[in-house]
């Protein structure tokens, strides 16, 4: 079944774009050449997701009929940021690989979208196959998730304001993970922390460079509580507010400058942060 959902998952990336190029009307200065090197990129993700998934996931399950998961709060929850992140991710960098191959920038848009949202349904219908774990099946929170990421640039796009709001990822290592409760940090929803960073400061008058940020993790979860320290704790999302970096409103000229700030702005660079859920604690990093 892998080989066929991966067959699947590289027409979808690799050859749709193709033909919906041929069919848009609007004028640009894409060629079919340059249309099917930029999607390269989407039929790497394509396939390189199949095959972790498949070695991290789906060669230990057993196949079943497909069927929906009750998506219980195993993860409280962050693993529905970690899928609108990657999704926002993915979505923008096929939109900026179809522009640089002279896409229009809405038909660009577009089809980061489209690819990004349809690689996490077909990932959400193979789980859907597998069982052996509440973990598995088609999960409409995790696909909601899927779908609120990859139309982050759709919304950017027909809404200035959105341009405002940017997904970061700060990656800490927890104290389960260093107990060995999780095999990598990857696996680990305690040491990931997902912001949104809101660009106001020509509302507040701050620095250009500071941004506000809240962000969200999580603690306690139920699948290391096996750990002798997690004895009677109780599983939480936690909440974050504190300042955020963006390095974009740093007045620096140049195309290396430019290209390494797209990059860092998906990064949370650590800084002090105010927890106000479950419990009001300052962190020195965030």
């Amino acid at each position: 079944m892998l080989k066929k959902s991966l067959r699947i998952l590289l027409f979808f990336s690799f050859l749709l774009p193709v033909e919906v190029l041929r069919a848009q009307e609007a004028k640009d200065s894409s060629t079919v050449l340059s249309v099917t090197a930029a999607s390269l990129f989407p039929a790497g993700i394509a396939g390189a997701i199949s095959v972790l998934n498949y070695e991290a996931f789906w060669k230990y399950a057993d196949d079943v009929p497909f069927h929906v998961s009750n998506d219980p709060p195993y993860a409280m929850h962050i693993d529905k940021f970690a899928h609108g992140y990657l999704s926002a991710l993915g979505s923008t960098g096929i939109r900026d690989g179809y522009l640089l191959a002279g896409v229009s920038e809405k038909t660009s848009t577009w089809l980061g979208a489209g690819i990004s949202f349809g690689l996490g349904l077909l990932i959400e219908a193979e789980d859907a196959r597998h069982g052996n774990d509440p973990q598995y099946g088609f999960s409409p929170g995790d696909a909601f998730g899927d779908l609120v990421g990859s139309a982050w640039p759709v919304l950017q796009y027909y809404f200035p304001v959105f341009r405002r709001v940017q997904p970061k990822i700060f990656l800490w290592p927890s104290d389960a993970l260093k107990a060995g409760g999780y095999k990598t940090i990857a696996d680990d929803y305690e040491s990931q922390f997902f912001w949104l960073s809101f660009d106001v400061h020509d509302i507040t008058s701050t620095p250009a460079w500071l941004n506000f940020g809240v962000g969200f993790s999580c603690e306690n979860l139920l699948q290391v509580r096996f750990l002798p320290f997690r004895a009677n704790t109780t599983p939480y999302t936690d909440i974050y507010i504190g300042p955020d970096i963006n390095l974009k409103g740093i007045p620096i000229e140049g195309s290396f400058w430019k290209t390494f700030t797209d990059v860092m702005a998906w990064i949370r660079i650590p800084l002090p942060a105010l927890q106000v859920y479950p419990r009001v604690k300052v962190w020195g990093l965030r």
